[in-house]
């Protein structure tokens, strides 16, 4: 009878300290996830300042690290990746902004978002670590649809623009951009995706035809045009440059002889 009262009460004595020890877990937990949302938001507003970009810590003042490859990946398409159209060293900025044409196809950001909020920033920054590319998420003039839809590549003017992906060219077509403004837009079609296009606005000097066949981060497209007028306005709030820039955005492919509906 005694042993088995022994055993009864090791028994709930047993079951007291595993409680206390999950309290102190329990506890401990909670004070580190306080403490480190409370580091994170310490002298920060959920949204970073429009200069932040160029004043991040780390190997390269732009949005891509410069000690990698010259043309890193910095996005993909489907199951595709997209190399960066200029060099690492000249961007200024990377920002995706949301387009309302209906066949665009959302792009998959890849690196960290400045412009997120410091919480999510800083939980990636713990469980991912400090990411070689960083990208904003823009609004761009009222339109809605796909938050990813396109993205805007800045970079000097005259700066070299290479094929984001490999392909085949399939229109260097010459107009003008909001009914105003010159320019060059080239599409390919991504080799073993011919059911989409991958068109770039805002080029310079184009330096290739219809049919050629083009190298992800070999092949010259052009250069990059010099802002007109204020399609760099929104970007320089953030590069504090002329705010010069690619736009680059991906599409179902449209039928022969019809026209695209990009900008």
């Amino acid at each position: 009878m005694r042993q088995r009262l022994r055993r009864e009460q090791r028994a709930v004595e047993i079951r007291r300290r595993r409680l206390r020890f999950l309290t102190l877990v329990t506890l401990f937990l909670l004070s580190v996830s306080a403490y480190l949302v409370m580091s994170l938001a310490e002298g920060s507003t959920s949204q970073v300042n429009a200069g932040e970009l160029l004043v991040e810590d780390g190997p390269s003042s732009g949005p891509v690290a410069t000690a990698g490859e010259t043309h890193p990946v910095f996005a993909k398409v489907q199951d595709r990746n997209l190399v960066l159209p200029v060099s690492a060293g000249e961007a200024t900025i990377i920002a995706y902004s949301p387009t309302s044409d209906e066949k665009s196809v959302p792009l998959t950001p890849l690196g960290s978002r400045v412009n997120a909020g410091v919480v999510s920033r800083g939980l990636e920054r713990v469980f991912s670590g400090e990411s070689s590319i960083r990208y904003y998420q823009v609004g761009d003039r009222g339109r809605s649809g796909l938050e990813t839809g396109a993205v805007e590549i800045g970079a000097s003017p005259g700066a070299v623009v290479v094929s984001p992906v490999s392909g085949q060219i399939t229109g260097v077509r010459t107009y003008q951009l909001y009914g105003k403004y010159e320019d060059v837009q080239i599409d390919i079609r991504p080799e073993g995706l011919g059911d989409l296009t991958v068109s770039l606005l805002l080029i310079d000097e184009p330096a290739v035809t219809i049919g050629q066949t083009v190298t992800a981060g070999k092949t010259q497209l052009g250069k990059v045009r010099e802002a007109q007028g204020d399609l760099g306005d929104r970007l320089a709030e953030y590069t504090h440059d002329s705010g010069s820039h690619l736009h680059l955005q991906v599409a179902k492919s449209y039928s022969e002889g019809s026209s695209s509906s990009l900008p």
